[in-house]
């Protein structure tokens, strides 16, 4: 088990969120809220998941959970360096095409 963390980088046009680890039942909690306060501070949050090793359901729900937060408000979460697991995931389950994907033609998925 990797233990998740994650660390935030602000540029003058965006918020970059870098994770680390495992992202599921017991760490999406707090990185939810943490998400979502992002969202709602800026307009454009990059979450670079590049050191990420394991995502399940929860943790999925916590990246729908900030699109939705975008909706009609001029903002926007994009995910970067996704890991080809998780590229697989979003392809399977459509994902890829309702968040948008930074960086991941390597893994299959469409840029935006």
């Amino acid at each position: 088990m990797t233990e998740f963390s994650h660390t935030t980088t602000e540029t003058p046009d965006r918020v970059v969120v870098s994770v680390t680890g495992e992202l599921d039942t017991h760490t999406s909690i707090g990185f939810k809220q943490a998400l979502l306060d992002l969202v709602a501070a800026n307009e454009e949050v990059v979450v670079d998941l590049g050191g990420l090793t394991f995502i399940d359901s929860s943790g999925l729900s916590v990246f729908i959970a900030a699109h939705k937060r975008t909706l009609g408000r001029d903002k926007r979460v994009l995910l970067d360096r996704v890991p080809g697991f998780l590229a697989r995931i979003l392809a399977i389950t459509g994902l890829g095409q309702v968040i948008p994907v930074l960086g991941a033609a390597e893994n299959g998925l469409p840029q935006r």
